[in-house]
């Protein structure tokens, strides 16, 4: 929900980053030089599916072979133990790729929005399943423990409609378009109390792509996660509206002055400030 920039690493010289920090085991090294040009092909095909929406038909490698082969002759273990020990190994030169692709996110989680920190790079599809991507940029994307761990963990999809929104190769779409809105919850008083997150995105697209987000939402908690982050602000804001209504400013001048700049002033569109502002607003109205 949170669009990262591509990494600029591409795909070839990251295997050849990983290939030159390969010691000690020179028949491992062969087969990595020998199977390159496939696997830089198969991170040619990730894009163009991702990009189309269509990951979820990139076949998971099969779980009837205890260590399939993947590509060319490489088998699962050595695509995990390339990422495992020549890619994140802080002795290792690729160690640096892997440090920039965390830190390309600025501190914030893409996929809860920012809410949290990114302390990992979570495998979008999971090397557990699809090997051949275990140190593909692309499929690299830094993660908070909440998300990586009980919003995503293992999981992917099989169908198009189950797909989380894809940080760096989705459709613009689920990023420049507004699909996450609030209201207020008022108390018997008709005071706001909190804001309730929703999804409700435009009536003009396809089914699919509305499951997808009301799928990211409910997988990443982002109805709760968004209300807590929100309360820590609420309470603030509520008071400088209070103030400014006992300086008899209208509620028109309150928007404008206070609200209006809320919304526009939210770091992107689905972001929870933003939502929460929106609500504010329609309560003045």
């Amino acid at each position: 929900m949170m669009r990262l920039n591509k990494p600029q690493r591409d795909f070839g010289a990251t295997l050849d980053e990983c290939i030159a920090g390969i010691t000690g085991n020179n028949a491992f090294k062969k087969k990595m030089i020998a199977s390159k040009p496939d696997l830089v092909h198969a991170g040619t095909a990730y894009i163009a599916a991702g990009s189309a929406g269509e990951l979820y038909a990139i076949a998971p490698i099969s779980t009837a072979i205890k260590d399939p082969i993947v590509v060319g002759t490489l088998v699962k273990s050595e695509l995990v133990n390339l990422y495992e020990y020549y890619f994140r190994n802080e002795e290792k030169e690729s160690r640096a790729t892997y440090d920039k692709l965390l830190n390309s996110a600025h501190e914030q989680c893409p996929f809860c929005g920012g809410i949290g920190t990114p302390r990992n790079l979570d495998h979008f599809l999971p090397k557990a399943h699809f090997p051949q991507f275990s140190t593909f940029p692309q499929n690299l994307v830094p993660s908070c423990r909440d998300c990586n761990m009980d919003g995503k963990a293992v999981a992917f999809a099989t169908r198009a409609e189950d797909q989380l929104i894809q940080p760096y190769v989705d459709h613009d779409r689920f990023f420049t378009t507004q699909w996450i809105f609030a209201k207020c919850v008022l108390d018997s008083s008709n005071r706001p109390v909190s804001i309730h997150y929703y999804v409700n995105p435009p009536q003009e697209w396809d089914q699919v792509h509305k499951d997808r987000v009301q799928k990211h939402f409910d997988d990443f908690g982002l109805a709760k996660r968004f209300s807590v982050k929100a309360a820590q602000l609420l309470a603030t804001t509520l008071a400088q509206i209070a103030s400014l209504t006992n300086l008899r400013l209208s509620n028109s001048a309150i928007r404008t002055a206070l609200l209006i700049p809320g919304i526009n002033n939210a770091p992107f569109i689905n972001h929870w400030q933003r939502g929460m502002f929106e609500a504010l607003h329609d309560y003045l109205h």
